[in-house]
């Protein structure tokens, strides 16, 4: 893999973690998710949404 690859593997990577973080796209795996934004940020993430779902109920 060239450095050119990497790098625009690295700038999709990072551009699907700030539409994460912003809440434009969502990752209904959080083994996926957990991949892209890391363990503790994807966490609190899904944290917020299991309590907004239940804030709904």
């Amino acid at each position: 893999m060239t450095q050119e690859e990497k790098a625009k593997i690295l700038a999709k990577k990072y551009k699907y973690k700030e539409l994460i973080l912003k809440k434009k796209i969502k990752i209904k795996s959080l083994d996926t998710a957990k991949k892209i934004v890391g363990v503790d940020t994807a966490y609190h993430l899904y944290q917020q949404i299991e309590s907004d779902k239940n804030s709904k109920s």
